[in-house]
């Protein structure tokens, strides 16, 4: 079995990021940059601050358990079979409502999974690591962790 520790970075289908469990399905060299989806395995208090992705849609859709997406001040509530998505140049963050959430991410264009792929591991990295990862792949934080 391949580890972080044996694979390369770029290669990573499966890992923890902020201790949550990622699973790359399909990243740009897979879809032609066309389209990443990635399935997630979160828990509460592990949610991104509230960020905009200059150039990717990311849309969601929930497998297991409920979330709040908070999307250009609108709040949805998404249970198991419902769908929403944030536009490129739209602030949003979403909270976990339920023990736990598994979801489905698609950001099209593709290229936003390696933002995960850089941050993978444990220990978790700091607020202003992300910050600087997120930046190299055109997101900004727009509101602290901690404002949550």
């Amino acid at each position: 079995m391949l580890t972080t520790e044996t694979m390369p970075t770029a290669a990573l289908r499966s890992f923890r990021y902020l201790g949550n469990e990622v699973r790359i399905h399909a990243d740009l060299s897979d879809t032609g940059g066309q389209l990443a989806v990635l399935e997630m395995h979160s828990f509460p208090g592990a949610e991104p601050p509230m960020h905009i992705h200059d150039d990717a849609d990311e849309f969601f859709f929930v497998l297991e358990g409920r979330m709040k997406l908070i999307s250009d001040g609108v709040e949805a509530i998404l249970s198991p079979g419902d769908s929403a998505i944030a536009k490129r140049g739209t602030p949003h963050t979403f909270k976990i409502l339920s023990p736990s959430l598994r979801s489905m991410a698609i950001f099209t264009p593709a290229g936003f999974e390696d933002f995960f792929r850089a941050l993978a591991g444990d220990p978790p990295p700091s607020h202003e690591m992300v910050g600087k990862v997120a930046a190299r792949f055109n997101t900004r934080l727009v509101q602290p962790a901690s404002a949550r």
